[in-house]
């Protein structure tokens, strides 16, 4: 019995060493006994690599972080927390664990204030270069207002800024107002995605007044011209709309008025005493000729205009590349802020020049039409009244018996 026991205490074994060999697939061999004194420097070694290997890894993510916190404008102590980026990004400086969490600590307050929508006191530069403090509103990580005016964070001072040229009106009416809104409400407002750097472009787009002044002297010259062209126009336009209503008026009176054209041509051929019948045509080509130039007045001058400024603004264009060539032969081509002189008036000035030539042209047309209906309405009815006069005397002629030859001296009327 005690050896029926000692087999089965065997094959229990046998059986738990079976089932070992089969989980595992091998026995590991056997580890090298290292050498006594070089276990210690290769652990030695081995802690240095990590620590430099993290002291690396601090510095490239501090040197990354830098720029964000060198042109953004901070939550909390700004100034503080650039000085710890600048050590930790430092090659000569050893981190330490509280510079990290206070790294860890500014990275959290950055991640909290670009997410919301908060209020902080700060001194804020006007355009006129005066510093105030401001209560300034930071809408998350795009946009910072202070009395409805939009501001940008200058990282050359440190220095919140009054942008010199605000948005559109309306945009500004809609900051003013969401600073006025319930903190609990909702509220419309324009941010700018960019983190400010599209509002900065705002300042450098210039405004009409400077755009104007762009193009030099010859650019005021066809400003001039276009001020005249427009003021004649209207006064035309103005003229010809009272001539043809006077017209009207003379078409309902039985009297030749002095007033108008019509009434003019009409009195002229009331006071011709002969009844010559070529006298009589020659007298009302002469009225109608001296009505036509009347109506016709000034539109000449108009055409003029029209072809005269787009060849000022080639002169335009001319003297602008002049000057861009002139500041690349003195200053090279390195600076594109050289030549954007003469390249403003160059296309200022053609501009202006196309501008100020196709409303004017397209004046000139309207008021020709407009003259030259009122001549047409003019010659028909003068030729009416002419053909009115040669009929009453064709009539007189024909109750006293006489005969007028053709082509030959005509009988008065009596």
């Amino acid at each position: 019995m005690k050896g029926l026991s000692s087999f089965r205490s065997l094959a229990c074994a046998a059986v738990w060493v079976a089932l070992v060999a089969a989980a595992r697939p091998g026995f590991p061999a056997p580890s090298p006994e290292p050498s006594l004194g070089a276990a210690p420097d290769a652990a030695l070694t081995a802690a240095l690599a990590a620590h430099e290997a993290l002291f690396l890894a601090i510095r490239e993510s501090a040197a990354n972080l830098k720029l964000f916190y060198e042109q953004n404008c901070l939550a909390g102590d700004g100034p503080g927390q650039r000085r710890l980026l600048d050590r930790l990004a430092d090659p000569e400086h050893l981190p330490a664990a509280n510079e990290l969490e206070d790294l860890f600590a500014s990275l959290r307050t950055q991640l909290d204030a670009l997410g919301r929508v908060s209020t902080f006191r700060a001194p804020v530069y006007a355009p006129d270069g005066r510093m105030a403090e401001r209560e300034v509103l930071r809408l998350g990580g795009f946009s910072l207002l202070a009395d409805g005016h939009y501001l940008v964070y200058a990282p050359e001072v440190g220095r919140l800024v009054e942008l010199a040229r605000q948005p559109s009106s309306a945009l500004v009416d809609l900051a003013r107002r969401f600073a006025q809104a319930d903190a609990k409400s909702l509220a419309p407002v324009a941010i700018d995605p960019s983190g400010g750097q599209t509002l900065q472009l705002l300042v450098q787009i210039p405004e009409l007044r400077e755009r104007i002044a762009q193009g030099g002297a010859v650019g005021y010259l066809i400003l001039a011209l276009a001020v005249f062209a427009l003021f004649l126009s209207g006064y035309r336009f103005a003229e010809l709309s009272l001539v043809g209503q006077r017209i009207r008026r003379q078409l309902e009176s039985f009297e030749a008025r002095p007033d108008n054209p019509l009434g003019r041509v009409l009195a002229r051929l009331e006071q011709t005493k002969t009844d010559d019948e070529e006298a009589l045509y020659l007298t009302v080509e002469e009225a109608l000729a001296g009505e036509r130039m009347r109506l016709e007045r000034a539109l000449g001058l108009l055409k003029l205009v029209a072809a005269i400024a787009p060849m000022l603004g080639l002169l335009g264009t001319v003297t602008g590349m002049i000057k861009t060539f002139q500041a690349i032969a003195l200053h090279g081509s390195g600076d594109p802020k050289l030549m954007s002189g003469g390249i403003s008036e160059a296309l200022v000035t053609t501009v202006e020049g196309l501008v100020t030539a196709i409303p004017v042209l397209l004046l000139h047309s309207l008021l020709a039409g407009k003259s030259q209906a009122l001549g047409t309405m003019l010659e028909a009815h003068a030729a009416a009244a002419l053909s009115g006069r040669l009929e009453r005397r064709q009539t007189a002629s024909r109750g006293n018996g006489a005969v007028p030859a053709a082509g030959g001296p005509q009988t008065p009327d009596r």
